[in-house]
């Protein structure tokens, strides 16, 4: 029997996206992270500058850097205007939660 995923923060606040050969791109961030199956995971919104996220969003590989210093490796799956929607590639450290 599978367990549901647990909801285990929000986080709000600054950063920076970067994604190799992209100039990097502030942004507001809002995301999620819960435990799915063992592991820690985020997903959440970005928004920024549309044509920097636009160029980070073509890329498979990204990294958001919160303002606090941590890092979580990211793919940007969907943007809309200045808004990018997103998903953490590799699980999260357990400081944000």
């Amino acid at each position: 029997m599978s367990e549901p995923n647990e909801v285990l923060t929000t986080l709000t606040g600054r950063g920076l996206v970067l994604a190799e050969g992209c100039e990097s791109v502030r942004v507001r961030y809002r995301f999620v992270v819960e435990r799915r199956e063992g592991s820690l995971i985020a997903h959440g919104t970005l928004r920024g500058s549309h044509a920097g996220l636009r160029a980070i969003w073509l890329e498979p590989d990204a990294q958001l850097r919160l303002k606090a210093g941590q890092r979580i490796e990211i793919s940007v799956t969907d943007l809309v205007g200045e808004v990018a929607e997103f998903e953490s590639t590799a699980p999260v450290s357990a400081t944000l939660a």
